[in-house]
């Protein structure tokens, strides 16, 4: 098993492959194509603990943090990320419907108007502890985002108050 790399911008730089993959060029010339950046703490750290997995899905190393990334290699790996990550965000709760246990949610979002299914409130509309920040996610494992409840409406934050 190969040992762990840790790229940093004194060591590494990154560039943009394919919509989710970046290549990796060490400073001793070794070069890692078609690798999967992916958030080890996709909530809570977003720009911290990357790892990187090669075309088999196993890990070849960790960025430690973004911020210790170039500016192009940063962005490389970011963009990686957005893309991987699209999370809508909600801005709106047009309605929720419950038949038999199952919640179908109507929303309006940063990418347009949405009509999706949840199975379970109690798993799938999760308040993060200490903030306002609230995750959903669908019956089809799609997640959304409501980054701040208090800034929604007060008709969107009576929907989800009953559900949360």
């Amino acid at each position: 098993m190969a040992e762990r790399i840790y790229p940093t911008g004194e060591n590494a730089t990154f560039e943009r492959t394919d919509l989710c993959r970046v290549k990796l060029t060490m400073q001793d010339g070794t070069v890692y194509e078609n690798l999967e950046p992916r958030r080890l703490f996709p909530v809570r750290a977003h720009s911290q603990y990357i790892t990187l997995l090669d075309e088999g899905g196993h890990e070849i190393g960790i960025i430690r943090d973004l911020a210790e990334l170039a500016p192009d290699s940063r962005r490389a790996v970011e963009e990686c990320l957005e893309q991987y990550y699209l999370v809508p965000v909600i801005t709106e709760i047009l309605g929720v419907t419950d038949r038999a246990g199952a919640l179908t949610w109507h929303v309006n979002t940063d990418r347009g108007e949405v009509i999706f299914r949840i199975r379970n409130r109690h798993a799938d509309v999760k308040l993060l502890y200490g903030t306002n920040r609230v995750l959903l996610r669908d019956a089809d494992d799609n997640r959304y985002e409501i980054p701040d409840l208090t800034q929604l409406d007060k008709k969107s934050q009576k929907f989800l108050f009953y559900y949360i």
